[in-house]
């Protein structure tokens, strides 16, 4: 998940993203090549996820952000292959 600051200043990557949680194995890892941070809504990661690990934060005047409930991911990979753009991807396992 990324702070509203770390969204206004541009520092949203998801090398940030995994270096903000680089010990929790199995963790997805949705980049700023998601559709949403473009304005377009989608949410077939959200659907794909049996385990509801994936929801949507809404922005004003923009489409939902999605966020990862580390807590619920089982890291299963359905988001990865339901993503259109591959924006998706899982971190290492240690």
């Amino acid at each position: 998940m990324i702070s509203r600051r770390q969204f206004l200043r541009g520092k949203f990557s998801a090398n940030a993203q995994a270096a903000q949680n680089p010990d929790i194995p199995g963790k997805v890892i949705i980049s700023t090549a998601c559709v949403a941070y473009n304005n377009v809504v989608c949410r077939s990661c959200g659907d794909a996820c049996g385990e509801a690990a994936i929801r949507f934060s809404p922005r004003v005047m923009g489409a939902a952000l999605p966020e990862v409930i580390a807590e619920r991911c089982t890291a299963c990979g359905e988001c990865v292959t339901a993503c259109p753009v591959s924006a998706i991807t899982l971190n290492a396992v240690a």
